[in-house]
């Protein structure tokens, strides 16, 4: 009895999220698009290593051939670029840093679309790339196009009362 109610706690500190330090905690979560940016950012950077890291035996498989289509080293490039720059400007607070952070979240939305098209091009079989990455880009475009749109008001705010 006394395992079960020590794995229940163990499980409930797991989904609560306590293993988490508050302060990060509460930067991850403060913003809707923050953990976008975050989620998005981390699964370039395993998109980028797998691709990296496995090198040409990767593309050898028939799900990964649509990759082909693409320069292989401008693409990890492209990933790992744009995820340590969206890593990065999430660390700062200004409203520039917000706008750019939206705008790299409409960059991540193509980039994620591309990627579905690539998992298309390997039809068939059909593959859980063909409906999660278009959700990605759909979630990432939204979510830009809301930081800098909020963040265009709150500057237009603070500039309306001068």
């Amino acid at each position: 009895m006394r395992n079960v109610e020590l794995i229940l706690q163990l499980l409930y500190s797991l989904l609560d999220l306590r293993f988490l330090p508050d302060k990060l905690q509460k930067w991850l979560f403060d913003t809707g698009t923050r953990v976008i940016t975050v989620t998005s950012a981390l699964i370039m950077i395993g998109f980028a290593g797998i691709f990296i890291l496995g090198g040409n035996e990767v593309f050898n498989l028939k799900l990964y051939k649509g990759f082909l289509l693409l320069q292989p080293f401008t693409l990890e490039v492209l990933l790992l670029s744009v995820a340590l720059l969206q890593l990065i400007i999430t660390i700062f607070k200004s409203n520039r840093c917000h706008v750019l952070s939206g705008y790299l979240l409409i960059l991540s939305a193509l980039i994620w679309a591309v990627i579905s098209a690539t998992f298309l091009a390997s039809y068939p079989p059909l593959t859980t790339g063909m409906t999660t990455y278009p959700v990605l880009a759909v979630v990432c475009a939204l979510a830009g196009r809301n930081l800098i749109n909020y963040t265009k008001r709150i500057e237009d705010s603070k500039h309306k009362g001068r």
